[in-house]
């Protein structure tokens, strides 16, 4: 598609590896279907920013840093609100969209795109091409920020942090125990690595993904519940919603799909 080919002649990978594996093709693609599917996703836009403002506004000064994990295409982010509650924006992913980098330059130095692989392991598996040792991906690396962020958010990301690389080691022959096991390890790793910054936290997510078919009969769950357990035991839920990820039109035969997504809060001072 044309209009794909130009999104993706604009977008900056973290390097090689991330484009060998599909994430510069990917974000065009997303640049591609929030046009084609604004008014089904509208909701799930809105929601999100509320949920953003909500958690940024319950912290007790304004200022510092705020760092955003999946902020490549910032559809879902309320940046200029968010300014207003902190002094800079840091915007962490492994692909920018140039109207990402676009709407940055509009505050230099307050809104910064950062380019970073928050999994450890995408230039790993770009040259190595099979299922990379553990250490390598359990305790994945933390950016260093002068100065340290106040406060995290990861934005609609988690689940989708296993899908590429998970692409990748599929067609190189990993066997499909070995790829459940690994995307679940990226999973909790993540999970692990918001921890580890020792702020305060906003996790937006999906907890469950439905898929239904032409009749609207649910044909497949995906629940990411088990897996948020241990994470979300001190956390507060701030909001919750559904949104049509793909909805009636988008796939054939009439099935689509939709998820429960769910913003949460963890309180460090």
């Amino acid at each position: 598609m044309l209009e794909e080919y130009f999104h993706y002649l604009g977008v900056r990978t973290s390097g090689r590896g991330a484009r060998l594996l599909g994430y510069a093709h990917e974000a065009a693609a997303l640049q591609v279907r929030h046009r084609r599917c604004r008014a089904a996703w509208q909701s799930h836009i809105q929601a999100t920013h509320k949920a953003l403002l909500t958690a940024a506004h319950a912290l007790p000064n304004a200022g510092g840093t705020a760092l955003i994990i999946g902020g490549g295409n910032v559809h879902d982010l309320p940046v200029r609100q968010l300014l207003n509650c902190f002094e800079q924006i840091v915007l962490l992913d492994i692909a920018f969209a140039y109207s990402t980098r676009r709407l940055a330059a509009r505050w230099p130095g307050r809104v910064v795109c950062c380019l970073h692989d928050v999994t450890s392991v995408v230039d790993w598996l770009a040259k190595h091409r099979k299922l990379p040792p553990e250490i390598l991906f359990s305790t994945p690396e933390l950016p260093a920020f002068s100065p340290h962020p106040r406060w995290v958010a990861s934005v609609n990301c988690l689940s989708q942090l296993p899908l590429l690389p998970i692409d990748w080691l599929y067609d190189h022959d990993v066997n499909q125990a070995e790829l459940e096991w690994f995307g679940q390890k990226l999973i909790q790793a993540h999970l692990n690595w918001l921890r580890a910054w020792q702020t305060p936290v906003c996790l937006i997510t999906e907890i469950e993904d439905q898929r239904f078919n032409r009749h609207n009969v649910v044909e497949e769950v995906i629940d990411y519940r088990p897996l948020l357990r241990e994470f979300l035991q001190p956390a507060r839920r701030v909001a919750g919603w559904t949104w049509r990820l793909k909805p009636p039109g988008e796939l054939s035969d009439g099935r689509w799909e939709s998820r429960i997504v769910e913003a949460y809060v963890i309180d460090r001072q």
